[in-house]
């Protein structure tokens, strides 16, 4: 699936976030505390994003909510690209901090030859941006 040019899409992830956190703490109130937003901010947040997708996701009472059928199919894609982005950002995230550049050490021949030298074999393997130089 690609999306095409001039594709727009209505969802926002923050929208996501919110529309996933209400339903799997089960309240809009508990979602706005984890989520360290106010009820009613959360409320207009689910209103907006049934607003865009021109749908009612969620039947609210005073004393209770309910998944729609859209709803229930939205939770589980929300789900699904709220763990595809969060592991992209991991990914990308992990791959800026590869550690690089030089490491200088210097210890007395003994201590080099029985603690240093042992572990370069899996050190160069583990950091390759990482140049050592060793002086005893």
């Amino acid at each position: 699936m690609s999306v095409e040019q001039g594709t727009t899409v209505k969802a926002r992830s923050d929208e996501l976030q919110v529309f996933v956190s209400v339903i799997e703490s089960g309240s809009i109130s508990a979602a706005a505390e984890k989520m360290g937003q106010t009820p009613s901010g959360v409320s207009r947040t689910l209103s907006r994003l049934e607003a865009k997708l021109e749908t009612t996701l969620i039947n609210r009472t005073t004393r209770r909510m309910d998944l729609t059928e859209e709803g229930k199919f939205f939770l589980e894609r929300a789900r699904h690209i709220l763990e595809q982005m969060e592991s992209l950002e991991e990914r990308l995230s992990s791959s800026r901090q590869t550690p690089a550049g030089r490491l200088r050490i210097n210890a007395a021949s003994p201590f080099m030859l029985h603690c240093i030298v042992p572990h370069v074999a899996e050190f160069r393997q583990r950091y390759p941006d990482i140049e050592l130089e060793l002086n005893s």
